[in-house]
């Protein structure tokens, strides 16, 4: 081809494809933003058809999806690229271009600046969207049975109006309740609304959820109102008990209005209630799954072998249990004035020490008593071939003591190193009467240092003091030197009679 030509038919197509762009919007081969809704109702909406923001062409519809079982469509638009940004709250309606329809066009609502963009090619919910009524869609909503319903309803409002008593001095009454109704009503419709920015908007989407789910059950629904009609008929026969009834209702709903109060002070605690039962709540499926094994476990447990046969080889002492169980109330008792005795008098007792002036050992009693046992034991593990024998070792003093006489064995005589001042405890004048009618656990705790040193001579407190005057309680310590001296005096003069009792008896 020739240059010229070629350059010719270039500039000839670029003349074109701008002339295009200039008047269409944009070049060939490029789109603008691409906008999708959700729509229940597209009889009225073509490819084609014009998109409008406030009224200005701004795009064109440029196919309509079925979706799902056919009930909704997806429209979807093209729009020019100076068209403002959509947002993701955004509305769309199908509204007609004439009076007597026919020529659709889709009015698009931008939305709310502060809200998010929709984004390219982004989808409006069905939620945001609606569609024009038609002539025949409300022709086919009003057939000649609902005109008739219809009909029969505003004549039966009017009735109610004028029959006496008048219905409409009644509504004039309901007015002045209506303060405190509308208080209500107005804390309904806060409630209503939801705690989040979102919540009265997913509400919103929950209804048209439902909605949509009720139109393909029309059947059912006209079927709903027909029983609905033949109840208010019902109702209508029988005036004069709905009437009571009405009557009675203000009075219910006064009370009711006070259980409404106390309910809903209730509410808060039960709310911390079932917030503090989550965390329980949540746990109950591991906690079963963890308790699973263990009513295995049981399971196994309980079999005729384990744990049901050891209740059958029980069976028989049971008898003799429920026996031991009645007698042991007879015993029990027994036992525990035993013990409170033990633990009130003989424990405190036996944990008393002695105070005995140089002699005092600073042990408690029930020591000295076991010390005296291994005494005795010791004293008691001699023997030879003549049986056992006990060691006796003699006590020599200055100080001869008569006790007087000891049975048929004469008087009992001893000798002392130092002279006696005193007995201790002092022997009582009568023993103490044994009371068997009082219980030992109300006894009182003994004293065992409440018994005190006789004062007094000697002679008249044991015996006869031989050739020694009694010291006084004073005198009572560690030995001095004029005591040893004395005391060896005594034991030689002591071994002097053993020697010559010896040899009288050689003799």
């Amino acid at each position: 081809m020739n240059p010229l030509l070629a350059g010719a038919l270039a500039l000839l197509v670029l003349a074109l494809v701008i002339a295009v762009g200039v008047t269409k919007g944009h070049v060939p081969g490029t789109h603008g933003t691409r906008v999708n809704a959700v729509v229940a109702d597209t009889q009225a909406i073509a490819k084609g058809s014009p998109v409008r923001i406030a009224g200005i062409a701004v795009g064109k519809v440029t196919a309509v999806d079925a979706r799902g079982d056919g009930t909704t469509s997806v429209v979807r638009m093209d729009l020019t690229k100076d068209v403002p940004s959509i947002r993701a709250d955004a509305t769309l309606k199908i509204r007609p271009r004439i009076f007597l329809e026919g020529n659709f066009f889709v009015d698009l609502q931008p939305g709310s600046p502060q809200a998010p963009a929709l984004g390219e090619n982004g989808t409006l919910p069905i939620t945001r969207t609606s569609s024009a009524v038609q002539a025949d869609q409300l022709l086919t909503a009003l057939p000649s049975t609902v005109r008739g319903d219809l009909r029969r309803t505003i004549v039966g409002f009017g009735d109610a109006l004028e029959d006496p008593p008048s219905a409409a001095d009644a509504l004039n009454r309901t007015f002045d309740d209506a303060p405190v109704a509308l208080r209500t009503t107005r804390t309904n419709l806060d409630a209503l609304r939801g705690v989040r920015q979102d919540d009265l908007s997913a509400l919103v989407r929950s209804t048209g959820a439902v909605t949509s789910g009720l139109v393909p059950r029309l059947t059912q629904l006209r079927g709903a109102v027909r029983a609905l009609d033949t109840t208010t008929a019902a109702l209508t026969a029988d005036r004069g008990a709905l009437q009571r009834t009405l009557a009675e209702l203000a009075p219910t709903l006064e009370r009711a209005d006070g259980t409404f109060t106390a309910l809903d002070a209730a509410f808060p605690g039960v709310r911390s209630l079932s917030r503090a039962l989550v965390p329980g709540v949540r746990e109950t499926g591991p906690t079963v799954d963890d308790a699973l094994p263990w009513v295995a476990a049981a399971r196994r447990l309980t079999a005729k072998g384990a744990l049901r046969g050891f209740v059958r080889e029980l069976r028989p002492t049971v008898p003799v249990l429920t026996r031991l169980t009645t007698e042991g109330r007879a015993l029990f008792p027994q036992l525990d004035d035993a013990a409170l005795c033990l633990s009130r008098v003989v424990i405190p007792a036996g944990n008393q020490k002695i105070e005995d002036g140089r002699f005092t050992t600073g042990r408690e009693l029930y020591k000295s008593f076991f010390h005296g046992l291994v005494g005795l034991a010791g004293e008691g593990q001699n023997s030879d071939g003549n049986g056992p024998y006990a060691r006796v070792q003699t006590g020599l003093g200055p100080n001869l003591l008569d006790f007087g006489p000891v049975g048929e064995q004469g008087n009992l005589l001893a000798a002392a190193a130092d002279a006696p001042i005193g007995v201790r405890p002092v022997r009582p004048s009568a023993r103490p009467p044994y009371r068997d009618d009082v219980a030992c656990r109300t006894q009182p705790v003994p004293d065992a240092n409440a018994a005190r040193s006789a004062p007094g001579d000697a002679a008249a407190v044991v015996g006869r003091a031989n050739g020694t005057a009694p010291r006084g309680r004073a005198a009572v310590g560690a030995s001095s030197a004029a005591d040893d001296e004395r005391l060896t005096r005594g034991l030689g003069r002591a071994l002097g009679a053993l020697r010559s009792t010896g040899k009288e008896d050689d003799r």
